[in-house]
């Protein structure tokens, strides 16, 4: 699914200038590869397709930052970060002691900065296949909530690295505190994460467990997770994994409590935009009763409060069908809270992944079927086109395509993903003309004779997510 026309004007009303729009692509429902091709033919010409095959390919990570203030150092200059930021290789990013972001990778990986958490990307590696083929993430203080999409390619991996130990994996959930005094805990929650301490000393760590590298680089047995109240991720987690069960991932919005609420007191939460489905909220917090107020672009408002008791506290869900699309305002109140406590709320947007359009308030989420885009080739005069899409993710969309234009055999893959400032962002992983792989760098092509920059293209509005989802008709 992808965000294409703006939506209708009301009569007498100026056209919008690169309006806001939230989309994805379905897994089996592609259009953007086509869009490649198209933006590579009308830049210049079929040699822009003389493209690297590589190996391997950096593609950048989006920076989300859910509560400020998060720091993103690049190239040396630090500057105060903002969602949609590009994380590149060698890129520092902390919050400090109030700031959670997360990092969120093309293949749907995720990293979650608590506060007071510094790391830096040192490698953000795709294959030719456009799969996740390395992630390298030193971690320098503080606390990291990792959740790693099944790594398929071979020799993949995703390393996150302490001052004595490092953490790696193929698929699973965990998190890393790293102690000021060197020291590193590994706590595991899904599949098995291998500890590798400074000093050549391991062990692997199993979910349920925990285990711990000295600041020697000693690795400890593994041993049962210890309850943690102070654990900034159980909150987080609860209210994210219950949310994106219920709906798209890629549409999920998290958010948290500035200071503890307490009985009487209401806190509003940051706006939560959409072009329209069943829309889903989901309060988290330990326990006593808050209650979540999810007021609709109509100005109507849907509550819920109490919740039911989970095994990190007690969880409150809104559920509004067929919201309307528009700008939903958030609030928490306490009902009867006392002591003061901490909460979490996340949004998500459920809706059919299949070929249709919704446009609402402002916003407007396009599916566009392969065959609809094929068809659109074709009438431009291909031949033979073929369109698909490698698995879904919330970060991106890994999509393939070929076809013939004008007597040339055109064949490529390229990951696809929100680029910040409202641009879509472009990476290609391969590329054939007439059956050979060529070595030329393409960007330098299109640069050169186009001014066009795949990093950060401008498609004529503001993309704010791009995404693949199963196709479910």
């Amino acid at each position: 699914m992808a965000q294409v026309p703006p939506p209708i004007a009301p009569p007498g009303a100026p056209p919008p200038t690169r309006p806001k729009r939230r989309g994805c692509l379905g897994c089996g429902l592609g259009c953007l590869i086509p869009v490649v091709l198209i933006v590579l033919l009308l830049v210049g010409g079929f040699y822009f397709l003389v493209v690297q095959a590589a190996a391997s390919v950096s593609v950048p990570a989006q920076l989300v930052v859910l509560n400020p203030a998060t720091t993103l150092v690049h190239g040396g200059s630090a500057q105060p970060a903002t969602s949609g930021a590009q994380v590149h290789e060698n890129d520092q990013v902390r919050t400090d002691a109030n700031g959670r972001s997360l990092i969120q990778f093309q293949d749907g990986s995720i990293t979650r900065l608590a506060p007071s958490t510094q790391i830096t990307l040192t490698s953000a590696q795709f294959d030719s296949k456009g799969r996740l083929a390395k992630v390298g993430i030193g971690q320098q203080a503080g606390r990291t909530m990792n959740t790693v999409e099944k790594l398929v390619a071979g020799n993949a991996s995703f390393t996150v690295s302490g001052h004595s130990a490092n953490a790696s994996v193929r698929g699973t959930k965990f998190e890393v505190v790293q102690f000021a005094n060197g020291g590193v805990l590994l706590k595991t929650y899904i599949g098995r994460v291998h500890l590798a301490g400074s000093n050549g000393s391991g062990a692997d760590v199993n979910a349920g467990q925990q285990a711990s590298a000295a600041p020697n680089g000693a690795v400890s047995p593994p041993v049962p997770i210890a309850p943690d109240p102070n654990d900034p991720f159980t909150l987080w987690m609860a209210s994210e994994e219950g949310a994106k069960a219920a709906g798209q991932p890629a549409t999920a919005q998290t958010s948290f409590n500035n200071g503890g609420l307490g009985t009487g007191q209401t806190q509003a939460q940051p706006d939560y935009s959409t072009a329209g489905g069943e829309v889903i909220g989901e309060l988290a917090y330990p326990g006593s009763n808050m209650r979540l107020t999810i007021t609709d672009p109509n100005g109507v408002p849907h509550q819920n409060s109490g919740g039911s008791v989970t095994r990190n506290g007690k969880l409150v869900v809104v559920d509004i069908p067929n919201a309307p699309g528009g700008v939903f305002k958030i609030s928490v109140t306490g009902v009867d809270v006392n002591p003061s406590e901490n909460f979490t709320v996340t949004l998500v947007t459920k809706f059919v992944c299949s070929a249709n359009q919704l446009a609402g308030g402002g916003y407007v989420r396009n599916v566009l079927s392969a065959n609809d885009t094929k068809n659109t080739l074709v009438q431009a005069g291909a031949t033979n086109v073929n369109i698909s899409f490698n698995g879904a993710s919330a970060g991106g969309a890994n999509v393939s395509g070929s076809g013939n234009f004008s007597g040339t055999n055109l064949a490529g893959a390229a990951l696809l993903y929100a680029a910040g400032g409202g641009n879509l962002g472009v990476t290609l992983t391969q590329a054939t003309v007439n059956g050979i792989n060529v070595k030329q760098q393409v960007y330098d092509a299109i640069a050169n004779a186009g001014g066009h920059n795949l990093d950060s293209l401008q498609i004529g509005y503001n993309v704010e997510r791009v995404y693949s989802c199963p196709n479910s008709s």
